[in-house]
């Protein structure tokens, strides 16, 4: 078999496409595989209808895989067809897209590289291509995987929250699909016209319309957003965030304390931060038996601990009523407490109730969210940072948005 047949296979082109000469330059490194058109005849790409050619462009260079530690470079002038309907129009080449510079295996060889390596420079040094030239391949992929998602699919269940992606308490704002655990789109900032934007980008107004709930903090900026976009679809304060709070209220309570015992029982509650953070099903028994002695002691830490493991009991009810009637008695207590940080987290929950009882109907929590954005800590790590936002939510797309991305 001659070099130029198996080139053709390998490249697998049908007359009358043809490979004219396959050429080795040692300096460069290079085979140069040169394709020509047989034919004075072609169909045109808008309309299909078999035109003549008017002439050739000028000659063209495509990377394509490796062969034999070589880099090959496919060279081609590519022919021009005059068509009555559409004019003169340039033939689209069956190993590449229009306007890459790369054949599609190896678009896909880079794809799939950027997948398990995450590292663009590694991947542009084995490569051999540079960092921008990986990064278009990159965005260019995200593009395709964005237009092609389906408008029409169902999409009931959203968490959107924020992450930071520089100094300077940059933010960006993420939007979530908690059903299928992907990235839908991410906004620069985290105020409340970036998230509308966001919402409008990632859903159509007939998903809109369709979806049930959507999970977030208490960040006035995405509740207005979701209530101005999403009217029929049910707030649900993630209760992760909830239990944030009152762990931060615990920690107030417990350095406020601190400031006003005695010696003997400050020394009990000294080094114990960490002891009232614990999950108590996974606490140690060392840590048990010290929240005991506190609780014996009847320290206003303890106290605060036992009303944030009261708050947890909203969320085991099966029926909303039930889980109202917790939080009433729950909030109750709390601000019955005398503790003023457990106070001002139990006003702030009796303003929100309603979104916090919604949990007991949807079951929805922004775990999905918090794993995404443990997930997007990595990039940020791998990448060692963003010069660029954009930069910064290609990534982000390219690997979690679950993106069909090879041309």
């Amino acid at each position: 078999m001659k070099d130029t047949q198996l080139y053709e296979q390998l490249l697998s082109l049908e007359p009358p496409w043809k490979v004219s000469e396959v050429q080795i330059d040692d300096n460069l490194e290079e085979i140069h595989v040169k394709i020509t058109y047989n034919s004075t005849k072609a169909h045109c790409p808008e309309c299909g209808k078999l035109c003549s050619l008017y002439d050739h462009r000028e000659q063209r260079r495509w990377r394509h895989l490796d062969i034999c530690q070589m880099k090959t470079i496919l060279i081609c002038r590519v022919p021009r067809l005059d068509c009555p309907e559409h004019g003169k129009l340039t033939l689209p080449v069956p190993w590449s897209r229009p306007h890459s510079r790369f054949t599609l295996l190896f678009e896909r060889l880079a794809i799939d590289l950027l997948r398990n390596f995450k590292k663009q420079y590694r991947v542009s040094d084995q490569l051999r291509i540079s960092f921008d030239q990986l990064n278009r391949i990159m965005q260019q992929a995200v593009e395709r995987g964005l237009e092609r998602r389906d408008t029409g699919e169902l999409i009931e269940h959203i968490g959107i929250d924020e992450k930071s992606y520089a100094v300077k308490h940059q933010y960006s704002t993420v939007l979530v699909d908690l059903d299928r655990g992907r990235v839908l789109d991410l906004a620069q900032n985290r105020t409340e016209q970036a998230a509308q934007q966001l919402i409008r980008d990632s859903l159509t107004k007939k998903q809109r319309q369709q979806v049930k709930a959507i999970s977030m903090d208490m960040w006035k900026a995405y509740i207005s957003a979701a209530q101005k976009l999403l009217p029929d679809a049910d707030i649900v304060h993630d209760h992760f965030h909830l239990l944030k709070y009152l762990n931060q209220s615990i920690d107030q309570t417990r350095r406020q304390e601190m400031k006003t015992l005695d010696n003997d029982r400050k020394a009990h509650l000294k080094n114990t931060r960490y002891i009232f953070l614990s999950n108590p099903l996974r606490m140690k028994d060392s840590y048990k038996l010290k929240i005991i002695d506190l609780q014996f002691l009847n320290l206003d830490t303890a106290k605060a601990w036992q009303i944030k493991e009261n708050f947890k009991l909203v969320f085991q009810c099966d029926y909303i009523n039930d889980a109202k009637n917790v939080l009433t008695v729950w909030i109750k207590e709390a601000l019955r407490s005398n503790l003023n940080p457990v106070i001002k987290v139990a006003n702030m929950f009796l303003k929100h109730s309603h979104n916090i009882l919604n949990y007991v109907k949807h079951r929805i929590t922004n775990s999905v969210v918090e794993a995404i954005n443990s997930l997007i800590q990595e990039i940020k790590y791998v990448a060692r940072g963003f010069r660029k936002y954009e930069n910064y939510r290609i990534s982000v797309l390219f690997h979690l948005g679950k993106l069909d991305l090879y041309p």
